[in-house]
């Protein structure tokens, strides 16, 4: 073969050669080429037994193997060598020394079984296979966590014990199909197949049942889920979807091309969007239903190297020789920069400013690829897992900390199947106990207060309590969605279109006689495309919404409200309602998507692209952020007053405080949460 295409309409080319060997002689391929320029040249030496591929941009990659074919030797684009080593007889992979020179070794059975695995770090995770069927019958993790398999007479899978002692039991039919499974809580889920060996109908524990309908060539035709709303697929001549029809009669269409690949969609309202697509596949255009395009640029190799937006703006990426993105930029200038490792792991981020400034963030990795330290600016943080790569503790330092200073530190621990058990940090301890579904149903707080969970079937949240008071119960229906919540006096009903769109929340409190007293009544309607198009509510009167071709809403009115908004092609909101029309000095383009004027409000950003300054008629407001992009500290100033106010977060970035700071800038009326 010489040339095939594509049904895209790509041609890929190849040019061949005869070669003989001390292993065999036969033509191989010495050179491949495309029409959208991917070029490579083979060059052959079986004397070595090895072959190099080169592309047009000089790169080039390489294998080695032995007499027997299997390879012995990997070097990548980078110069970075993979080596293998294996079995004389057998032909069993021994051992790995990795692009970073980690070292892996593999122990076998005499049966040819892989029964260990030694990574760099010398962790072993071990697996025993049954002596007759040749599955699995114990797998050992690094951390000596241990997971059972039993069988039956024919070798099907029968029941799964896991850590905990917990079993999965399964039953099947007479042609192997799964047609039971009883979960480690007792409860039953059936499943009935179709002589194509296809899913026909799932029941869960619970009772509800899903159904699958498929046509003549097999294809999947309908779904009936348990309310017994269906949802209809149609196909053409090659297979390919061309519509869903949903329960209540909205259509979506797809058109494919003759390679299948999507490019036209219609929604439901008949707006559509269409992609332009290269020989490749690849999307070049994407056109909304208003005109407005989003554009894709790729090199020779596929890599995507320009996005422009809808305003015409650029965002641009480079590459290493190894394909991994180095540096994306984006429209204002400001870019982000990667490092990486022989293992393919980020190293190295780095913030730049469109001012020339830059944060620096550096990720120090073990021999596994596990994140052992992130070094900031302001801080570092180391963390330490187990063997089987949970998370044990994160110690966090800062910079500037006094010599001494005891550093911010998070410890967890967890059962053996990996079930988070507590977590502890200076707020405290927080411990969670589960059921042998996994599900969680109690978490104590580090007050000594108890939050408890309640599940029925397979873990469907059924009551809350904290201590012995009920803070809510929940019921649900036959697709366990909640139709009803009590919260003390009040009770909330939730009620459902066909396809699933809430339309109606209904929150009563107490009764009154018989009848439950109506506290607030809100009813919801939707549009084709799943907008909200108007909610009633009892107290606050009828509120309408209205949108575009493309979803974005332009307006929203009730009996004391009117307002609307105007956008550029890029969805960023412009400084004028609907209906209005630019004044002097106004643009209809927001450049790099930063509102710098909205409203009486006025808007700066710092070099990174963050908000620093809000400025209206009510005052100004100052924002400050750290080394990791997180808010940190807020100056309000109405007249002669000032008031700030900070935010602190722990290691893994969640906020666990915000306060007020005084003239000194020392806090006080602190309020912290809790993880």
């Amino acid at each position: 073969m010489t040339m095939h295409r594509e049904p895209g309409g790509e041609r890929y080319y190849y040019t061949w050669a005869w070669f003989e060997g001390p292993d065999d002689a036969a033509w191989r391929v010495t050179g491949h080429h495309t029409d959208s320029g991917e070029q490579y040249r083979l060059d052959w030496n079986l004397a070595e037994r090895s072959l190099c591929v080169t592309d047009s941009l000089g790169r080039t990659r390489c294998h080695w193997w032995d007499a027997q074919g299997l390879v012995t030797a990997y070097r990548d684009e980078a110069g970075q060598m993979t080596t293998f080593r294996w079995s004389d007889e057998e032909r069993l992979l021994l051992g790995m020394t990795d692009a970073q020179g980690g070292k892996w070794r593999y122990v076998y059975d005499r049966l040819g079984h892989l029964t260990e695995t030694h990574d760099p770090l010398g962790r072993v995770e071990q697996t025993q296979w049954h002596p007759v069927w040749h599955q699995p019958e114990t797998e050992v993790d690094a951390a000596g966590a241990a997971w059972r398999y039993e069988y039956d007479e024919r070798g099907n899978l029968q029941a799964v014990i896991d850590p905990l002692h917990q079993r999965t039991v399964y039953g099947y039919d007479r042609h192997g199909q799964v047609v039971r499974i009883t979960d480690a809580r007792g409860g039953d889920k059936y499943l009935q197949w179709n002589e194509d060996g296809q899913l026909m109908r799932h029941t869960d524990c619970s009772g509800s049942q899903t159904a699958w309908f498929y046509d003549e060539r097999t294809r999947l035709e309908r779904v009936t889920d348990a309310e017994s709303n269906s949802t209809r697929y149609s196909y053409d001549g090659n297979g390919h979807l061309t519509e869903v029809m949903f329960a209540d009669g909205r259509t979506e269409r797809y058109q494919p091309d003759a390679a299948g690949r999507l490019v036209k969609y219609t929604s439901p309202a008949g707006q559509i969007t269409r992609w332009q697509r290269d020989g490749q596949g690849r999307v070049r255009r994407q056109t909304d239903a208003t005109g407005r395009r989003t554009a894709y640029e790729y090199d020779a190799y596929g890599r995507l190297t320009t996005l422009t937006n809808e305003n015409g703006e650029s965002y641009r990426f480079r590459y290493d020789v190894l394909d991994r993105v180095t540096e994306q930029t984006d429209p204002g200038g400001s870019r982000r920069v990667y490092g990486y490792n022989a293992l393919n792991a980020v190293t190295a981020v780095i913030y730049g400013g469109e001012r020339g400034g830059e944060i620096r963030h550096g990720l120090e990795r073990d021999a596994a690829g596990r994140l052992t330290a992130k070094i900031t600016p302001e801080t570092r943080t180391k963390y330490r897992y187990d063997a089987a790569d949970r998370l044990l503790e994160i110690r966090r330092r800062q910079h500037d900390a006094a010599e001494g200073g005891e550093p911010e530190v998070i410890r967890f621990s967890y059962d053996s199947a990996g079930n988070l058990l507590s977590e502890e940090t200076a707020q405290g301890v927080l411990q969670h106990r589960y059921d042998v579904q996994g599900n969680r149903t109690e978490t104590q707080m580090p007050d000594g207060r108890t939050l408890r969970y309640l599940y029925y079937g397979s873990g469907h949240l059924q009551q809350i309590n904290l201590g012995r008071d009920v803070i809510s119960e929940f019921t649900r229906d036959h697709l366990h969605r909640e139709v009803q919540r009590s919260q003390g006096r009040l009770d909330t009903r939730r009620m459902y279109d066909r396809t699933g769109r809430l339309t109606r929340k209904l929150t009563c409190k107490g009764m009154r006689g018989v009848v439950p007293e109506t506290f607030i009544d809100r009813e919801y309607a939707y549009s084709g495309q799943d907008e909200l198009l108007k909610k009633r509510h009892s107290r606050q009167g009828v509120t309408d919404y209205f949108y575009d071709t493309t979803g974005r809403i332009t307006a929203c009115r009730n009996e004391a409200y009117l307002d609307s908004w105007q956008y550029d092609a890029a969805a960023n909101l412009l400084d004028r309602r609907q209906g209005e029309t630019a004044q002097a000095g106004a643009g209809s383009v927001v450049p790099f998507n930063r509102i710098t004027s909205y409203r009486g409000l006025h808007y700066r950003y710092d070099e990174y692209g963050r908000v620093v300054e809000k400025r209206g008629r009510n005052g100004t407001q100052h924002y400050r952020w750290d080394a990791e992009h997180r808010l940190t500290e807020v100056a309000v100033i109405r007249g002669s007053t000032v008031r700030r106010y900070g935010y602190v977060y722990d290691a893994p970035g969640r906020r666990v405080e915000k306060h007020e700071l005084d003239a000194e800038g020392k806090p006080y009326n602190r309020t912290t949460f809790l993880w």
